[in-house]
């Protein structure tokens, strides 16, 4: 950090404060009552009263470390954290620091991703693809109104959003109850997918499904999986779900018909089931592929992985939205599939604006009013007084605000959603032209997921010869 100062190449205020001051100050409680609360609660034997001493002495140390740098962030960067947008900051640190700019964007997706286009290819062929995706939504809130006996508007974004605020009166009234839906909708994706043979899941499968610990809930917004250690076969992977502290706003955005196609990405068929079946075939991924799976923040190369298992997760709510025999919609509801598809439209809508704002195509707080009024049909400025009054668009503008945050300090992570994806799509119809009537989805999904966390284009054609010779 000081470097940075010296060199005038310091990271953006936002990052500076939610970061530096606010995660900063969350680690130190952490460390200072929570930790030594869980380990007085865990650790029995006869050195117990010893090593808790030491644990909380240790655990002081770290909150002290931890509220030093918060204070050197507030000291160095600040004149007043209280004060909104950039006007606190001190002088020579105001304005948008976080852009990566198109040269090195375009190094990234060539080099990382193995992107054969442009940052501003991307950015203009993203915007008819989300278009696309919000006239399929309006089809199906149409669809939804009719069955309900609703009286939506003539417009279609408006009945999109009337739809959404019907769908929204079925919420959990608490946090607790929240996280138990989500239990609920993992578990029932697994006997789904137990009953159509989509995958063979075995009898002593399980997915832990819990609230996000406290020194992670500001990174993480609304859900998130972190994968067991990769080579202990004893380990669990956790889907987190960030509790709203009851927010009612916030609970309604959790309605019932929401829970779904994130519980699919999360947990099965997405990281979860993905990173328990690479375990299983880890023999034939290359150890130098598992340093960065699971890490958050702390690696470019994580965006790399992230083609193939934020990809995969995509995938996975495309995948169960696919019709079986009895199913017209896959395992979703009508109203889960109104939401798949909006889950759908904000990673297309990602793509535009990462590409966006690290190109300098698009400011921050134009991309926060886009992906409210694009993604959550909320129309009006998050900068209006207005947008404050409104439980809807308040909290709208919360959760888009934090997306934004995201995509600003993970350039190029946004854009593989999508784009993985499709690569999945791409590969899985080439293995059928190749295979014919011998093609199995089955077999091409587990052999896609032990090739590991690879961009799909690098082991394109390995894959489709390995499953040729399987055929034969």
């Amino acid at each position: 950090l000081e470097a940075g100062v010296k060199a005038n190449n310091t990271p953006d205020y936002r990052m500076l404060r939610r970061n530096g001051v606010d995660t900063s100050e969350s680690n130190a409680k952490y460390f200072e009552a929570e930790i030594p609360k869980i380990a007085s609660e865990r650790i029995s034997g006869p050195e117990r009263d010893e090593l808790l001493k030491k644990l909380t002495e240790s655990a002081k140390s770290a909150a002290t470390a931890y509220r030093e740098l918060k204070d050197y962030v507030a000291k160095t960067f600040f004149d007043d954290l209280n004060a909104k947008g950039d006007a606190g900051v001190k002088a020579q640190f105001r304005g948008d620091r976080f852009m990566m700019g198109e040269k090195e964007y375009n190094w990234a997706i060539k080099n990382n991703l193995k992107i054969d286009k442009s940052a501003a290819e991307l950015y203009e062929e993203a915007w008819p693809i989300v278009q696309a995706t919000r006239e399929e939504m309006i089809k199906i809130a149409r669809e939804i109104g009719q069955q309900k006996n609703l009286k939506l508007p003539e417009d279609g974004p408006a009945a999109v959003n009337a739809v959404i605020e019907e769908l929204s009166k079925d919420y959990p009234k608490s946090d607790a109850e929240m996280v138990n839906w989500y239990k609920e909708a993992a578990f029932r994706l697994v006997d789904y997918s137990r009953k159509t043979g989509i995958f063979d899941v075995p009898n002593d499968y399980k997915l832990e499904v819990v609230e996000t610990p406290p020194p992670l809930q500001s990174s993480i917004d609304g859900a998130a999986y972190y994968p067991a250690p990769p080579f202990k076969n004893s380990g669990v992977g956790r889907f987190y779900v960030s509790t709203t502290n009851n927010d009612v706003a916030k609970l309604k955005a959790n309605n019932r018909a929401s829970i779904a196609d994130l519980s699919a990405h999360e947990g099965f068929p997405g990281h979860d089931w993905n990173y328990k079946v690479m375990t299983q075939y880890r023999d034939r991924i290359s150890p130098v592929r598992w340093l960065t799976a699971g890490a958050v923040e702390d690696s470019s190369s994580m965006w790399q992985d992230s083609m193939a298992s934020e990809g995969w997760g995509l995938y996975s709510e495309a995948l169960m939205a696919e019709p079986q025999a009895d199913s017209p919609n896959g395992f979703y509801t009508l109203e889960e599939k109104l939401y798949q598809l909006q889950g759908k439209l904000y990673r297309d809508l990602r793509v535009r604006i990462d590409t966006g704002i690290h190109i300098g195509k698009m400011k921050y707080d134009e991309a926060v009013d886009l992906f409210s009024e694009i993604d959550e049909f909320q129309p009006g400025s998050c900068q209006s007084a207005e947008a404050l009054k409104n439980d809807a668009k308040r909290a709208s503008c919360d959760s888009s605000e934090k997306a934004i945050f995201r995509y600003s300090k993970w350039p190029t992570q946004a854009i593989t959603y999508r784009i993985g994806k499709d690569q999945i799509f791409a590969l899985r119809a080439e293995a059928n032209k190749l295979l014919g009537d011998k093609f199995s989805p089955k077999a091409f999904h587990i052999l896609f997921m032990q090739y590991g966390t690879i961009p799909p284009p690098y082991f394109r054609a390995e894959l489709l010869k390995e499953l040729k010779e399987k055929t034969k």
